[in-house]
């Protein structure tokens, strides 16, 4: 999340870009000329991408990843110009939530609306009323259109009975994180979450009193995530969390945190305690060269190694932790310590 406290009282929008592309640049070259922007800084992970040098040119800080750019610069407005999916843009707009996140269709809009006032400057419009009017028509389109792309984003995304994350949403974060895990060299970790013996709770109380327990199980995962943690509801009574840059000791150490909160938490109508098992499967790196043609893990297969500990879990009695460490080899010689 953005670190820096947002300052607008000289009402100019401090902005950044993500994306040096034909989307970036654009952006670039035209927001530069409004009085209205400060463009604080661009990142893309291409170092040969374009836009990055018109910045270096203009003065304006270049960085290889958007992490580095919205924990380095106080940001308003953060502009995706790149071709993400939907689903990562809503995983930006909830980690970085201090800026707006302008998502890629509309930023898309904005920068082909300013390539028409450029081109009708060509043709001779005053460029000072030209520029107020590209003004307003940005501000407009934020303000009608992206709180509406945010709320259908969160219908689209969330589970509607528990609020959590839906499995989709999994998958999209899981290959994210694997693949910044990877890149990084950072531990990771997933732990898969099951009730207890829940159908005998659908059938003694019914299914409402069932839908109660897991709201009440996903509010309690829910709050016990950091912002760059992710929950998910997997299907039936089963749910999924992800602990980016956690090692499997602290993950495990979560994990049983959580389950003694369920136990002392979670109970049926007639007061039976509600108790849940959980599975835990650590990734980390070996202080070894990988072979060529080395692939990340796949999501499936990080996710059959927490499950299986599940399984076991169930299989030793139930309410408890298994967990097992997934270890690959990397090229450096140390891993970076846990933050969980």
């Amino acid at each position: 999340m953005n670190k820096h406290a947002q300052d607008t009282t000289d009402g100019v929008k401090k902005v950044g870009i993500i994306g040096g592309g034909r989307g970036g640049t654009a952006l670039l070259q035209t927001l530069g000329r409004l009085s209205q922007v400060t463009v604080v800084g661009i990142c893309d992970i291409n170092p040969q991408a374009p836009a990055l040098d018109l910045a270096k040119a203009s003065g304006i800080a270049t960085y290889a990843e958007m992490e580095q750019l919205v924990d380095a610069q106080p940001i308003d407005w953060l502009i995706n110009a790149t071709n993400r999916s939907v689903a990562q843009r809503h995983i930006l707009s909830h980690q970085f939530s201090n800026a707006t996140l302008i998502d890629g269709h509309i930023a898309e809009l904005i920068w082909q609306l300013l390539l028409d006032f450029e081109r009708a400057l060509e043709s001779g419009v005053d460029e000072t009323i030209l520029n107020g009017l590209k003004w307003t028509l940005i501000q407009r389109i934020v303000d009608t259109a992206q709180p509406v792309q945010r709320e259908l984003e969160y219908i689209a995304f969330h589970d509607p009975l528990t609020d959590l994350y839906s499995r989709q949403m999994l998958l999209e974060f899981s290959e994210r994180e694997i693949s910044s895990a990877y890149r990084h060299e950072r531990y990771l970790s997933m732990v898969v979450v099951d009730i207890d013996h829940f159908k005998r709770v659908n059938d003694t109380f019914g299914h409402d009193a069932g839908d109660v327990v897991l709201k009440e199980l996903a509010d309690l995962l829910n709050g016990s995530c950091r912002r760059s943690d992710m929950a998910a509801r997997y299907g039936g009574e089963e749910f999924v969390v992800i602990l980016p840059n956690t090692d499997l000791l602290s993950a495990t150490t979560w994990a049983e945190r959580m389950r003694k909160k369920i136990a002392r938490s979670l109970q049926t109508p007639d007061g039976t305690r509600v108790t849940i098992s959980l599975g835990v499967a650590g990734l980390e790196f070996a202080d070894e060269t990988p072979p060529e043609g080395t692939t990340p893990l796949s999501f499936e297969a990080f996710f059959k190694q927490a499950d299986q500990m599940l399984y076991e879990a169930k299989n030793a009695g139930r309410n408890r932790v298994a967990s097992t460490r997934i270890t690959v080899r990397h090229r450096t010689n140390s891993a970076p310590p846990p933050t969980h």
